[in-house]
C-alpha cells in the first residue's frame, strides 16, 4: 500500500518530519486487522522530498519507524517498507508508477501479485497495482479529490473505490467472507 494520503494525512508540500506526521484515524486498527486476514503489510512510498533536501532518511527512518511502533502497540504488524528517494526526472525503477521495490518484495515474501492488493490514494498507486498485476483499491482520503468522472476516464482503473483505509479494510473483510 502506499503511505501517504492513505495511512497519514498528506501535504502538498511533503510530510517532511516526525512532527507533520499525522495518522489517519483508523489506520493503525486497519493494519491489525489486515494481519489477522493473513496479508503481508508492505509500504510502498515515494519520497523525493529526499533528493529534494527536505528531508533526511535519518527523518524518515523516525517517521517509518514511528509508524511501526504505533502499529505494534496495537498487535499489528509492517512486514517492509520501501521508499523512492529520487527525483521524478531521475526515471528510476523505484518510483512509482514503476514498480521495481514491488518486484523486491514479491520476491523477498514470495508473493503472488494476483492475489494481493494494492491500496493508495493516487492514480499513480492505481497504475502502479495494475503494473504489477495487483487488485487495486482507490482511497479518497488524500489531497488529490478526484471526481468519479475523472477517475472513469483513467486508462488504469481502481477495482474499489472507497472513503479511507477503514473502508478498504472492511471490503478486504467482506471479500474474505465471500471466499471462505
Amino acid at each position: 500500500m502506499d503511505r501517504d494520503g492513505t495511512l497519514n494525512i498528506d501535504s502538498p508540500n511533503y510530510v517532511k518530519s516526525l512532527d507533520e506526521f499525522e495518522l489517519i484515524p483508523g489506520a493503525v486498527d486497519s493494519i491489525k486487522i489486515m494481519n489477522d486476514l493473513g496479508y503481508k503489510v508492505i509500504i510502498q512510498t515515494n519520497q523525493s522530498a529526499i533528493s529534494r533536501g527536505l528531508i533526511s532518511n535519518y527523518e524518515l527512518t523516525k517517521i517509518h519507524d514511528f509508524l511501526k511502533s504505533e502499529v505494534s502497540k496495537k498487535g499489528g504488524q509492517i512486514d517492509d517498507i520501501y521508499f523512492c528517494p529520487h527525483h521524478p526526472n531521475e526515471n528510476c525503477e523505484c518510483r512509482k508508477p514503476k514498480i521495481g521495490n514491488l518486484e523486491k518484495a514479491i520476491i523477498k515474501y514470495n508473493l503472488d501479485p494476483e492475489l494481493c492488493f494494492f491500496i493508495g490514494d493516487s492514480k499513480k498507486d492505481i497504475e502502479t497495482g495494475c503494473n504489477c498485476g495487483c487488485h487495486t483499491i482507490l482511497v479518497l482520503s488524500g489531497c488529490h479529490n478526484y471526481s468519479t468522472i475523472e477517475i472513469n476516464m483513467w486508462s488504469e482503473k481502481p477495482e474499489y473505490v472507497v472513503k479511507n483505509i477503514k473502508e478498504a479494510t472492511k471490503l478486504l473483510l467482506s471479500i474474505g467472507e465471500k471466499n471462505k
